[in-house]
């Protein structure tokens, strides 16, 4: 699309490269000459002759102006614009002259690619003398700008959104190293819980059985020791009750191995 606008462009640029002659104005023999050659398509050598016209013919409108032309129809628009500027300057263009120039001035802004420029001087063009060539130049070139415009604004959308996306990335990755280190921890601590856990239950399960054990064994040494105590006492009863005579008798003088029973009527019984 891009191209064959190009070549659009390129094709109305070429229908105003017409030539000027003036039957009033002094005319070089290189004029005439490079006139031939332009006819023919012979750029080069029409641009050597309209330059030696240009020398020959000091302040000559036409001569620029058709030095301009040569030089443009090579594609020199930089060349081509200071010709057609040296031409408005003799101060010696017409309406009409001055419309052509005005004209191709915008082809070769045009040409650089510099659709502003190529604009203004095609309004300057229609302002001088209108004409449709000028006219559908400018509307083309309105064109391009806008669409240059269309152009630079999803440019600069697309590059936004990439520089977000690209942001968004940096975060992602300065982000996620901690966040993967800060998940393994988790899943670390929350696996060591469980086996703390695990084990506590084991512990306490364990711990349960042993100080049930240990209950029951403490259960039965306590009734134990509570029956020796009881027989200790029993014991202790009989030792005392045998001590407690045996003072006596030993307050008596009397070996208990020594006694001898005596039986008495009615069937007491002594010592």
């Amino acid at each position: 699309m891009k191209n064959r606008t190009a070549l659009f462009i390129v094709l109305i640029f070429i229908s105003l490269f017409s030539l000027a002659f003036s039957p009033f104005e002094k005319e070089a023999k290189e004029s005439v000459e490079g006139r031939k050659k332009y006819a023919v398509g012979e750029m080069s050598e029409a641009e050597n002759e309209f330059a030696e016209a240009a020398k020959r013919l000091e302040n000559n409108a036409e001569a620029y102006y058709d030095l301009g032309n040569a030089l443009q129809s090579q594609q020199k628009y930089e060349d081509a614009l200071n010709a057609y500027k040296k031409s408005l300057e003799t101060g010696k263009t017409t309406e009409n002259l001055r419309s052509k120039i005005f004209h191709n001035m915008g082809n070769s802004f045009a040409g650089l690619g510099k659709y502003q420029d190529a604009e203004k001087f095609y309004m300057k063009s229609l302002e001088e003398e209108p004409s449709r060539e000028s006219a559908e130049n400018l509307e083309i070139v309105r064109r391009i700008i806008a669409q240059q415009k269309e152009q630079q604004e999803q440019e600069q959308h697309n590059k936004e959104n990439q520089e977000k996306q690209e942001q968004k990335e940096e975060e992602k990755q300065n982000e996620d190293p901690d966040d993967e280190q800060k998940n393994k921890q988790d899943q670390q601590s929350a696996e060591q819980n469980d086996e703390n856990n695990e084990q506590n239950d084991e512990e306490n399960s364990s711990g349960n059985d042993d100080e049930g054990e240990t209950q029951d064994e403490e259960n039965k040494s306590a009734a134990a020791e509570e029956q020796d105590d009881e027989q200790n006492s029993d014991d202790k009863a009989k030792e005392s009750s045998v001590l407690k005579q045996f003072k006596q008798r030993k307050n008596l003088q009397i070996s208990p191995f020594m006694l001898k029973k005596e039986q008495k009527s009615g069937g007491d019984q002594t010592w």
